[in-house]
């Protein structure tokens, strides 16, 4: 469905189609086609709603799409209540505001020409993960578009003209829309839609299809993994090279599936704001780095600046910032943040790392993740990755929460690996083997699983307590 909204300034058209088919693909294309501005989200200067949870509720449930067969037997057994969405049809009922897909191509003119806009118009709006505050609207040109896929993408993901790409990511995030389904289709391959996810699902269409490149995110290759642990999964050996964006992929996830799988993830880097990659991928040239995201790629300037803006050299570590023909033109209807992060041109990305001497980037880091400690900072992703390598830990992640009368604790959040159930005394003998004294934590605790984004990015602000889910309706009492 496409709801239609007329905005001051100019005209945009919101992709509203719960069950992820390849109508999103006709949609996306037929707004921008007609010169308006596409999206998956509603449009708001204040806040955006992409998922409704209903708290206080007497009985846990699920809400699934009319396409979905959910097994009731065992929603039952678990107490567990099923509701089914309607079946979108032209006669069933419909939100406010909205027209079928279906109704506006009956209408099409067999004439239709496409709407001409300049490079700087707006083409579609992205919303930031909302790991940090509230999701963003970022605005991606009709120019950004054309350089990331015909400039930065030819060095970040190499192909030729006979691939076959499987398109499993919802095309509300970056990676998918720009660095994966578009990037297939203006160098000539074929994707292959995958629109309900499961990991035995993925594992069929590629072996069904001969896919040749996996563009993911971590979290589903930690379930593939889980799956192998389990005797269930084997990586179809059509699969050329397989792709990580969308969130960090940790060091240990990657040297254990290309152990078990026998295939290479490629790791790159990118953001909302740069309309998705900046580097060409750690390994994509040949040349592999343990924890790096690759040099930067073709048409995209990238450095590493101190606390003044100054930029540093080798090895020094500071914040990573970027400058290129793919930077948005701003955040919708929020010029102060734009301000924040855009200054004289360059991207001031919020990361943490340094460049070698090769020119191969590392990020050690989000700057704001930071923890200060009497015994020095800590970063996080470096104590996560020594928690990971212990055998019963599937993720980890490192706060500081604050006890009261006690001043800041450091804290692990340990979501233990498939099948294992690590406890807090085995989690502190492994820190202290392999940990400098000031940097293990001092609490441990073992949750079922860690608060992510859609986009499968670690929510550190849920696990300190900082934020309010502003998705949330209240039931009065």
């Amino acid at each position: 469905m496409v709801a239609e909204v007329r905005p001051k300034s100019s005209e945009w058209r919101l992709i509203y189609n719960p069950q992820g088919d390849a109508a999103d693909i006709a949609a996306y294309a037929a707004g921008v086609a007609e010169g308006r501005i596409a999206g998956k989200y509603q449009l708001s200067n204040i806040e955006v709603l992409d998922t409704v949870i209903v708290q206080r509720a007497k009985e846990p449930g699920i809400v699934v799409g009319a396409d979905i067969e959910p097994d009731r037997e065992i929603a039952k057994s678990h107490g567990v209540q099923v509701a089914r969405t309607p079946r979108m049809g032209r006669n069933s009922a419909k939100a406010v505001g909205t027209v079928l897909l279906a109704d506006l191509m009956a209408k099409a003119s067999r004439s239709f020409k496409a709407v001409e806009r300049a490079p700087e118009d707006i083409a579609v709006l992205i919303y930031t993960s909302g790991t940090t505050s509230y999701p963003k609207g970022a605005m991606i040109t009709h120019g950004n578009l054309d350089f990331q896929c015909n400039t930065v993408m030819r060095s970040f993901m190499p192909t030729g003209t006979d691939e076959r790409v499987i398109w499993i990511t919802p095309l509300f995030h970056v990676f998918a829309l720009c660095n994966v389904l578009l990037y297939t289709l203006v160098s000539g391959n074929c994707g292959v839609l995958v629109s309900h996810y499961s990991p035995k699902n993925l594992l069929k269409a590629i072996a069904d299809n001969e896919a040749t490149i996996l563009p993911a995110w971590p979290t589903i290759y930690s379930q593939l993994l889980d799956m192998a642990a389990e005797g269930t999964a084997s990586i179809p050996k059509s699969l050329r090279f397989c792709v990580s964006g969308g969130s960090p992929l940790p060091l240990t996830l990657l040297r254990r599936f290309a152990e078990v799988f026998d295939t290479t993830i490629i790791e790159g880097y990118g953001l909302t704001e740069s309309t998705g990659a900046v580097t060409s991928g750690n390994g994509t040239e040949g040349v592999y780095k343990d924890g790096s995201i690759g040099p930067v790629a073709d048409g995209v300037e990238m450095q590493v600046v101190d606390e003044a803006g100054n930029a540093l050299a080798s090895g020094e570590e500071g914040e990573l910032v970027v400058k290129s023909r793919s930077l948005f033109a701003g955040y919708w209807q929020d010029p102060a943040s734009t301000a924040a992060v855009v200054i004289e041109g360059w991207l001031h990305t919020g990361d943490l790392g340094y460049r070698d001497e090769d020119g191969f980037f590392f990020i050690t880091d989000r700057k704001r993740d930071i923890i200060i400690t009497r015994g020095g900072k800590i970063g996080p992703r470096e104590v996560e990755e020594v928690l990971m390598q212990h055998a019963g830990v599937g993720e980890a992640a490192l706060v500081a929460l604050e006890r009261e009368g006690e001043g800041a604790t450091v804290t692990a959040f340990i979501e233990p690996a498939a099948g294992a159930a690590p406890t807090p005394e085995e989690l502190r003998e492994h820190a202290e083997r392999n940990l400098d004294e000031h940097k293990r934590p001092t609490d441990y605790r073992i949750v079922a699983t860690l608060p992510k984004s859609a986009a499968g990015k670690l929510l550190r602000t849920e696990l300190r307590g900082e934020t309010e889910d502003r998705r949330l309706i209240y039931k009065e009492q």
